[in-house]
């Protein structure tokens, strides 16, 4: 509970903050104007998004074929999650539908979420470069250095990848040692913990052994290519005229900003802070920077809350069906 009144304060403190900047009629005109058009073109694809991710599950998902209808429905509930729990618990939901559904074990649906998560960074990362020698002209930044720092960041994170399987055997082994020099060789906690970490451990080494490298990284390029398509949509459904490049840039700011370790609640506040500072870059003004920031991240919601509500009925009727 306290948790949860933690996040929410912070995220109404960011809101509060933005929301010095414009009044709420500004949000409220954007919004009752905007483009129909534009907005089921930008649905469609943010659907598309969630199929690709779904599918991206599935090449990481490594001891039983789950249904892609099933997964798609899993996917959509887990993106809903992370829009509404608080300090990033959204993020357990994934493997917890998983578990609830198709009987995954939990250590799995970590190990294909993590991995999911290296691609997302993988991708963004190098799409944020791109970006950055697109609009070198507007950042004071030292270019090669930037980009010296970004690549040795991603080889490390590929590196730690990799050999995941290894690191948790070896943080096992070490537990299993603490465990005998503190003479709690029979904590039951202590012992639940390694076993569970080694089963990680073999959870991302099957994942590795797949080898569906080529493939994961073609539908994380694809869903992204999608999420920026969204914002690009909705943005001109809004009026606003903007080449997607500048879209991929600012919004980009706004993704890393959103990754950020921040206990809000879901991605509220957080992703609007980040949109701001990005579309600001981009030369947008501070009050259509902030609006299209809500603006977006509103028809996000909804259109993901339509969808997952969908979506949870279609699961509970199946289920009753089993039964």
């Amino acid at each position: 509970m306290k948790r949860f009144i933690l996040s929410l304060l912070i995220t109404l403190g960011i809101i509060l903050i933005l929301f010095t900047q414009i009044s709420i009629k500004d949000l409220y005109h954007l919004l009752i104007n905007v483009d129909p058009f534009w907005v089921v073109l930008g649905s469609i694809a943010y659907l598309l998004a969630i199929f690709l991710r779904a599918l991206r599950f599935r090449w990481l998902i490594h001891s039983r074929e789950i249904l892609l209808p099933d997964l798609f429905k899993i996917t959509v509930l887990y993106h809903l999650s992370l829009m509404v729990l608080p300090s990033k618990l959204g993020e357990l939901s994934y493997p917890y539908f998983l578990n609830k559904r198709s009987r995954l074990s939990m250590t799995e649906g970590l190990a294909s979420l993590i991995a999911s998560r290296v691609y997302d960074f993988f991708i963004v990362l190098i799409i944020f470069l791109f970006a950055i020698i697109g609009f070198q002209r507007f950042l004071q930044i030292n270019l090669p250095l930037t980009i010296f720092f970004s690549l040795l960041l991603t080889l490390f994170v590929l590196f730690v990848f990799f050999y995941m399987s290894h690191f948790l055997k070896w943080s096992s082994f070490l537990i299993g040692k603490i465990a005998e020099w503190t003479g709690l060789r029979n904590s039951k906690a202590l012992l639940w913990t390694q076993r569970k970490i080694h089963e990680m451990a073999e959870d991302f080494y099957a994942i590795k052994a797949r080898k569906t490298y080529y493939s994961v990284s073609l539908a994380s390029l694809g869903s992204w290519m999608m999420i920026f398509f969204v914002f690009y949509a909705f943005m001109r459904g809004f009026g606003i005229q903007i080449s997607f490049l500048k879209v991929v840039f600012g919004s980009t700011i706004a993704v890393i900003a959103n990754a950020l370790p921040i206990s809000g609640l879901g991605n509220w506040g957080t992703l609007e802070a980040g949109w701001a500072a990005g579309f600001l870059i981009v030369g947008l003004s501070k009050e259509e920077a902030i609006t299209t920031g809500f603006g977006v991240h509103i028809l996000i919601f909804l259109v993901c809350a339509i969808t997952a509500l969908i979506c949870w009925a279609s699961l509970n009727l199946s289920g009753q069906g089993q039964k």
